[in-house]
């Protein structure tokens, strides 16, 4: 999708996405999800942009992407004076709570909250699966991967592993 903002509206979901240490994108489809939940009470203005127009493409699912075009259509507007009439109106209490909760007040990589920088060579499977998990929770995929360190006990890893341990802990004889 082309969300085509007029540098003010660009501003604000560049405000937000900040605020949220969230992509655009992400940001982009709950304003449109916010959008099609809302009452229409004022009437939307589907007036030209002010200014410029700044292209901003992202990927939004087919299901969202047709609520969208239907309400659109609906309200007698295309899809971006639609988009920026509703980024105009979004305020960041708008946002879902565990957005607001999950707002940290540095990036990790700004403070020393972690101390290690760590990089990790994953195999299609892995990278799927941690693709989806972080899909499914909403979070990074370094918050995953150190919920799921700071969860795992010896007892979880494979008996070789063990084994080789045990190897390495015998002293061996001359």
């Amino acid at each position: 999708m082309d969300a085509r903002l007029d540098q003010a509206t660009r501003q604000k979901v560049d405000d937000l996405s900040q605020h949220f240490h969230r992509p655009r994108a992400a940001v982009l489809c709950h304003i449109m999800q916010w959008g099609l939940s809302r009452e229409r009470a004022e009437p939307l203005d589907p007036g030209a942009s002010h200014g410029p127009v700044h292209h901003l493409y992202c990927y939004v699912t087919s299901d969202l992407h047709q609520r969208v075009q239907q309400a659109v259509t609906a309200a007698g507007v295309k899809a971006a004076p639609w988009l920026r009439h509703m980024v105009r109106q979004i305020a960041v209490t708008d946002f879902p709570a565990s957005w607001q909760e999950a707002t940290p007040h540095k990036h990790s990589h700004d403070s020393r909250i972690y101390t290690e920088r760590f990089m990790l060579r994953l195999d299609d499977l892995t990278r799927e699966k941690l693709k989806d998990l972080s899909t499914h929770f909403d979070t990074s995929a370094a918050e995953i991967i150190r919920h799921l360190l700071a969860q795992a006990k010896p007892e979880d890893f494979p008996t070789s592993w063990h084994i080789r341990a045990a190897e390495r802990r015998v002293p061996r004889v001359p």
